[in-house]
Formats: C-alpha cells, sequence, structure tokens
C-alpha cells in the first residue's frame, strides 16, 4: 500500500509540474508558423497598483495560445507595449502575440501603469518613476504566470522558459526588468524611486513566494538607464534598432521616451555590455534609418517586418532547445527506450530494449493499461486526448517512466 502511494504521487508530480518536455524542437516549431488557429483568454487580471497620480490601477493582460493539443511545456512571452510611458495600452501587441502563438508560443500583452500626473513638471525622477512602474507591473506578471503554472496551470507553460520583451518603452521596463538588481549601483536618487515603489521587487501584487527570473529578453528598440546593469549570468537578449533612432537612441545619448531628455544606453550600446561579460546577445540594425521601430510601422508584409519576426523567434528557439537537449529527462532516454511518436494519435513504438512490463497511467494515478509481454509496438486509440505515463520495465530490471500525449 505504501508503495502504491508512493508511485502515485510520483507519477502526479511528473504530470503536474512540466518535468518531461515534448521532442518539438524540430527546426519548425517556435520559428515557423505551424499553427493557424490561435486561442485568446482576454482581460485576465495580474496585479494592482497606484498610480503616480495616486489612482489605484487595476492590471489587466490578454493571453494568446496555441491549440490546446500543444498544451505541455509551452514557452511564454509576456510583452509591453510603447508610448512614451504616456500613452498606448496592451491591444497595441495583438498581432505580435499571435505572431509567436502561431509558431507555439503562448504570448501576453500585458497593462501598465502610464504616467497620470500632468498637472506636475515631468524630471528626471518623475520620468524614472515611469519606468520603475512599467517594471514592476512586468514583474508581476511574470509571478502571476508562475503562481497560476503552480496551481491551475491553466496555460501549460514551461517556468523556465518565461520569455520578457516590449516595444520602445516596453523594451526599456523589459530591459530594467531583466537587469536591474539590488546588487547594482543606482545612486541615492534612483534608489529613492525604487524604494518608493515597493523596493527592487515592486507593489503590484504580493506572490512574492514566485521569483521573477526569465529566460530571455526581446528588446524591440529598448534601452537601460546603464549598461553596467548588465553583468554576467543574466538572461540572453535579442535586440532590433534602427541606426539613427530619432527617439530611443541607438547608443549611449539621450531620449525623450520618458517624457523628458534623459541619458539612456540604446540596444547598440546593451549589445556591447552583454558580449564583453559573456552574455548571448543578437543585434539586427535596420542602417541608414532615422525612424522609430521602423520594422513594425511599415506593416505584415515588409522585409523588416520579417527580419524582426523570424530572427527574433530564431532567438528563443536556441535557447528553448538548448534548455531541453540539457535538462529534459525525455531526452536523457536512449532511442532504444523512449516511445514515439510523441505526441500521438495512439499508436505507440519503442526501440530494440527487451521489455518485461508495460503499465500506462492516467492523470489521476489510475492504472489503465498493463502488458506483461514484450511489446514494441501498443495501440493507444481508444484513450481519450490528454497526458499519460508510460512506466515500461525492462528484463535488465530498470525502469524508465515517460510522458506521452494523445492527441
Amino acid at each position: 500500500m505504501k508503495k502504491k502511494a508512493l508511485t502515485y504521487l510520483f507519477l502526479m508530480l511528473l504530470l503536474t509540474q512540466t518535468s518531461f518536455s515534448q521532442d518539438h524542437c524540430d527546426g519548425v516549431r517556435y520559428i515557423d508558423q505551424v499553427f493557424t488557429e490561435i486561442d485568446s483568454t482576454l482581460n485576465v487580471q495580474f496585479g494592482e497598483s497606484q498610480t503616480i497620480a495616486g489612482s489605484q490601477k487595476t492590471l489587466f493582460m490578454d493571453i494568446y495560445t496555441p491549440p490546446s493539443e500543444f498544451f505541455f511545456d509551452r514557452p511564454l512571452i509576456i510583452l509591453e507595449h510603447g508610448g512614451s510611458f504616456l500613452t498606448g495600452d496592451r491591444k497595441q501587441l495583438r498581432q505580435l502575440c499571435l505572431e509567436y502563438a502561431s509558431r507555439g508560443y503562448v504570448a501576453a500583452t500585458i497593462d501598465y501603469r502610464l504616467f497620470d500626473a500632468f498637472g506636475l513638471e515631468i524630471d528626471s525622477s518623475l520620468a524614472f518613476d515611469a519606468a520603475i512602474k512599467a517594471t514592476m507591473d512586468f514583474k508581476a506578471a511574470i509571478r502571476w504566470f508562475k503562481e497560476n503554472a503552480d496551481g491551475a496551470d491553466d496555460y501549460g507553460i514551461d517556468t523556465n522558459l518565461i520569455f520578457i520583451g516590449g516595444v520602445s518603452a516596453g523594451a526599456i521596463a523589459a530591459d530594467h526588468c531583466a537587469y536591474l538588481d539590488e546588487e547594482d549601483d543606482l545612486g541615492a536618487a534612483l534608489d529613492s524611486v525604487i524604494n518608493a515603489n515597493g523596493g527592487i521587487r515592486g507593489n503590484s501584487s504580493t506572490n512574492f513566494e514566485y521569483s521573477e527570473s526569465v529566460a530571455g529578453v526581446l528588446n524591440f528598440s529598448g534601452a537601460l538607464k546603464d549598461v553596467r546593469w548588465i553583468s554576467s549570468e543574466e538572461p540572453p537578449i535579442f535586440s532590433i534598432h534602427d541606426e539613427f533612432d530619432n527617439v530611443v537612441p541607438y547608443g549611449t545619448a539621450i531620449t525623450t521616451e520618458f517624457g523628458t531628455p534623459t541619458q539612456v544606453s540604446g540596444s547598440f550600446s546593451i549589445n556591447e555590455q552583454a558580449i564583453s561579460v559573456g552574455i548571448r546577445s543578437q543585434l539586427i540594425i535596420i542602417e541608414g534609418s532615422s525612424g522609430h521601430v521602423s520594422y513594425f510601422l511599415g506593416g505584415q508584409n515588409t522585409m523588416n517586418y520579417a527580419i524582426a519576426i523570424d530572427s527574433s523567434s530564431r532567438f528563443l528557439e536556441y535557447i528553448i532547445c538548448d534548455r531541453i537537449s540539457s535538462v529534459n529527462d525525455d531526452k536523457a532516454l536512449s532511442s532504444s527506450k523512449r516511445w514515439y511518436p510523441n505526441p500521438t494519435q495512439g499508436q505507440l513504438s519503442i526501440g530494440t530494449a527487451s521489455i518485461s512490463s508495460i503499465e500506462v497511467f492516467d492523470t489521476s494515478g489510475r492504472s489503465i493499461f498493463q502488458s506483461n509481454s514484450n511489446h514494441h509496438i501498443i495501440d493507444l486509440s481508444l484513450l481519450e486526448g490528454g497526458a499519460y505515463m508510460i512506466s515500461t520495465t525492462y528484463t535488465s530490471g530498470e525502469s524508465t517512466l515517460q510522458k506521452i500525449i494523445i492527441q
């Protein structure tokens, strides 16, 4: 009885904690559009906090997902829109979310607190305050997804594969979210602003048992206040920027994106610093362009738009598949001891290993199939679509557990 209980608990852990990933690093998924019908969940609340003017702001996001048959271990991209921290809304990035969801990512576009104290003169302190509020709202969204994955798991994400990004002001917030931490030298003025916003983890939600760590950053024409905040072993970053950007500088210069002239370091400087400390970084330059985010403003059918989407997708795919190849327990199974194809319509085969017994469990831990024969092919096509575990015992006495998805 004790052995049965331990087996049940182990199976539940495997089925609910995304310990296994599907074999989906095939050079297509995460790079090309493989899904045409995208699901969406709109107006999901993830946080709440006070604006600069003192109003209480409830924070919502819209979430776009690939079809349900590809449910487990999905990477997530959280995005913030642009607008100088003064204007804009999350719906601006709907199309960008659809682009990534069609490639296999869960993608979310989120609210953040915009500057609303228009009776005040915007100085450098207020400008940084606006950027920090957007940064802390990013952190609340990251924690929300990690908490959800730990509970209801509505979106089937792999919490080790959460990426953040944004456009213009949203990219500035993403960069600060990823690279600004409590070890950085901020100076008294910036430190005061951060403390007034609840400290380095913010005050947009209270679920601090979950971290704000991310696997990478998509920097679409963003910047950092100080690139020295980027240090080794921090997340990799993909950047694209107009060479002579007239709003957010390509290098280190003055920007008005905060609503007041402020010196920041754009994508060129970010890329240089990242490479110097050993972080994976890619920078694409829109040469000769003095526009701002021109690659998105030209429309979906332009070459630069395609370059931005395709290159950023390939950058993330490399990170995803590098991680899966190094930590995925399914990958650790030799080809002779792995059931395939996975996902499957029901028919499964295994390699040449000599089998003693097979047992299949559903998500409640109930045994639904057993065999003591040396079967190398099994038919589970009568089972409902979903996740199952196959426990395989070999004549050598060794056993393996593998999660499978029946479509």
